[in-house]
């Protein structure tokens, strides 16, 4: 997991193959209504806005990281190790996702903060621990 300000995610390059084109493309963003952009090498983008919600499952995935950054407004994260967590159900291919039950650590992400879950990561995003928060980001689906 890598925690940093959306200014500074080009630094992890190296280890974020495509993150220099998502960057470019959000940061040139005209709108902030949802919707889904196309990147390169089956890489993606979407704008989403909501209300966090009290934490429940959380999320794995195998074929892409996630780049999540908050544009407006913060939303607490939970993250635990992958390896120390328990699948709840099947594992779907076709939207390579899984859910996950574990012990869970909670952080604060506020506005222009954004995190990197890798295939280790087991991520609970988009959470409030105590008061609903409304939110504006962008996740960005980078192929590992």
């Amino acid at each position: 997991m890598i925690i940093c300000p959306w200014k500074d995610i080009l630094k992890y390059a190296p280890l974020l193959p495509g993150v220099e084109e998502a960057f470019e493309k959000v940061n040139a963003l005209q709108s902030l209504e949802p919707a889904t952009y196309p990147l390169a090498k089956g890489n993606r983008f979407f704008v989403t806005a909501g209300t966090t919600k009290a934490p429940d499952l959380a999320e794995a995935h195998r074929d892409y990281l996630d780049i999540q950054y908050i544009v407006k407004g913060k939303e607490v994260m939970g993250w635990a190790p992958l390896a120390d967590c328990h699948a709840e159900g099947e594992f779907n291919t076709a939207k390579d996702i899984g859910r996950y039950s574990g012990d869970f650590r909670f952080l604060t992400i506020p506005e222009g903060i954004c995190y990197v879950a890798f295939p280790e990561d087991a991520h609970m995003p988009g959470r409030h621990l105590d008061v609903p928060n409304d939110f504006v980001k962008v996740v960005v689906k980078l192929k590992v």
